[in-house]
């Protein structure tokens, strides 16, 4: 049985199956014949014989010149389809005549009609289109992978900024994930910005990215954060996937809220207020207050651009002023209650990075933060200043031990037990209780294992810096380069061993460092020269051996810190860029 529709006699002979598709090489170099066929003459039609099929038997009829096709039984007409298709075949050139130069059709059957290089030919320009469109395929994925690579290399850096990441180390951190995941880029970190230029060497040409982010520490997201970069760069999950998750870390909300931080805040003022600044009992619980009306301040001056310009100054005369009332009672001391309350707004740990950064010849961003410091603990004493001279003004009344450190003064030795000076063992109960609310603060998460290791590695950085103080007396460099080793040595050893975060843990035990090489014998002598009605000059001269005093503890602190991880990784590595997340 025939197919219905236009059948070419020629192609469907009974004795050839021919197959449609792509044409099958000869086995020899003969050629291949056309079958001969009729050919046309342009001024009449020479009709061949139809088959008709039709009802229970067939009919055979030859129609002539003129006659019209054969009816079916029943009277109809027989379709066209069955007419035609045993037509005459022939080849018509564009002016309706036949030509040798019509491609694709001999006109004789002696012409050839398909060669082994004809074949040869079009297997070729077959494969040079399948190797055109597979480079297509592979630019195209490349060029992909490529951007979500770069993409993910910008959301690490803003994440690592924004979360309070290892400033001096970020453009280590940056060049090393960029040869895990090879990518040429060049970067520049300057206080709250990042330059990225991404090199393309083929073409000669550059992409750079601007990154400008402020930070804040949070120990939980940074820690999340370094988890996903750990994962790409160990091949454990792929860049799409890690970009997504640091999209949603970064909209993720804070761990604690704005009453758990009051809290918190309140009770690193009432902690240190007695291991770090000589203060009673009883200025301990007078400092829980300040310090959660420092923290409510502070969160409204975020919210506030214009306020946040004179947080620091109008904190610092506020609390003064209360200082001082409360001082001139005979029951509190006025630097362990100024000092204790604005504890979590010294400037420590910026002079720290920027020691860091000058360490590591960042000189650029080291140096703005060094000046900045200066700068800014001259704000924090002229404020103080401020707040005590404002009293001494209004209730014409002196006030004594302005720059009474040690609270000699206001504590008698033959007063009542919460009022004296707390002895020395007091610090095994306030230095971790310290160490533990500071962390908090930092929104460490009280349900990882990290905790207790933060806890701990400040206690210890405490009780090298205390002893090997009373062994090099006045000299708060070599103190604070002793515990800043050890708690360096300790971290760094736990994030080698145990594929840890030395940075996590490491940096409650430096805060703690901070505050006492800070306050004491610097802010509260610029405010008793102040008070006391002594030249500008003498005053903020005061002030600058402040800065000079953060600056011996910063240095001791960089120099610990620098030996300690020499020590853990004493050769380099390629994938941890030598301890990149370590202070």
């Amino acid at each position: 049985m025939q197919r219905p529709g236009y059948h070419l006699s020629r192609y469907s002979t009974d004795e050839t199956d021919t197959l449609r598709g792509t044409p099958v090489p000869p086995e020899d170099d003969t050629h291949l014949h056309r079958p001969p066929s009729a050919y046309f003459d342009s001024d009449r039609l020479t009709a061949s014989s139809a088959t008709l099929e039709g009802g229970s038997g067939t009919a055979e009829t030859t129609p002539t010149e003129g006659t019209p096709p054969s009816l079916n039984k029943g009277g109809r007409r027989q379709k066209w389809t069955h007419v035609l298709k045993d037509l005459p075949k022939t080849s018509f050139s564009r002016a309706a005549t036949p030509t040798a130069s019509t491609p694709g059709t001999p006109l004789k059957e002696t012409d050839e009609w398909f060669t082994k290089r004809d074949w040869e030919r079009l297997q070729e320009k077959k494969e040079r289109k399948r190797r055109r469109k597979k480079a297509e395929i592979y630019i195209t994925r490349h060029v992909a992978e490529i951007i979500q690579r770069q993409e993910f290399v910008c959301k690490l850096a803003r994440a690592m900024m924004m979360f309070g990441g290892p400033s001096h180390r970020l453009q280590a951190q940056i060049r090393a994930t960029a040869r895990v995941l090879e990518i040429e880029l060049s970067c520049m970190y300057l206080p709250d910005m990042m330059l990225i230029s991404f090199d393309d060497p083929t073409t000669g040409t550059s992409n750079i990215k601007l990154i400008r982010q402020g930070g804040a520490f949070d120990i939980s997201k940074l820690q999340a954060a370094y988890k996903l970069y750990w994962k790409v760069i160990h091949d454990d999950t792929s860049v799409k996937d890690a970009s997504v998750e640091l999209d949603e870390l970064m909209r993720k909300p804070p761990l604690y809220n704005k009453w758990q931080l009051i809290f918190f805040g309140g009770m690193c003022s009432a902690s240190i207020c007695s291991v770090s600044f000589s203060g009673s009992f009883l200025d301990c619980l007078i400092s829980f207050p300040l310090g959660c009306l420092l923290i409510v301040i502070q969160l409204f001056a975020a919210r506030h651009e214009l306020y946040s310009n004179v947080f620091e100054i109008t904190v610092a005369t506020l609390f003064s002023f209360v200082a001082a009332a409360l001082a001139s009672t005979s029951y509190f001391c006025y630097s362990a209650v100024a000092a204790s309350s604005i504890v979590l707004i010294l400037p420590g740990y910026i002079i720290l990075c920027g020691s860091l950064e000058l360490s590591s010849h960042n000189i650029v961003s080291g140096a703005v933060r060094v000046c900045f410091s200066v700068i800014y603990s001259l704000f924090l004493g002229f404020g103080l200043a401020i707040g005590s001279s404002a009293f001494t003004k209004i209730t014409r009344h002196d006030l004594p031990g302005q720059d009474d450190v040690s609270c000699s003064l206001s504590h008698r030795s033959d007063g009542p037990w919460w009022q004296r000076t707390p002895s020395v063992e007091w610090a095994f109960l306030t230095v971790p209780l310290y160490s533990l609310w500071l962390s908090l603060r930092f929104y460490a998460s009280c349900r990882r294992k990290e905790l207790p290791l933060l806890v701990a590695i400040s206690s210890l950085g405490w009780v090298c810096n205390h002893f090997t103080g009373l062994k090099f007396p006045g000299q708060s460099d070599i103190s604070a380069a002793v515990g800043a080793f050890a708690v360096g040595l300790v971290s760094n050893l736990y994030g080698r061993f145990f594929n840890g975060n030395a940075f996590v843990i490491m940096i409650t035990g430096i805060l703690f460092q901070l505050p006492s090489g800070v306050a004491n014998g610097g802010l509260f002598t610029f405010v008793s020269k102040q008070d006391s009605g002594q030249s500008s000059a003498d005053s903020y001269l005061s002030g600058f051996q402040t800065a000079l005093q953060l600056v011996s503890v910063s240095i001791g602190l960089t120099v610990g810190l620098g030996i300690s991880l020499v020590c853990v990784f004493p050769i380099q590595s390629r994938r941890r860029a030598a301890g990149i997340f370590s202070l």
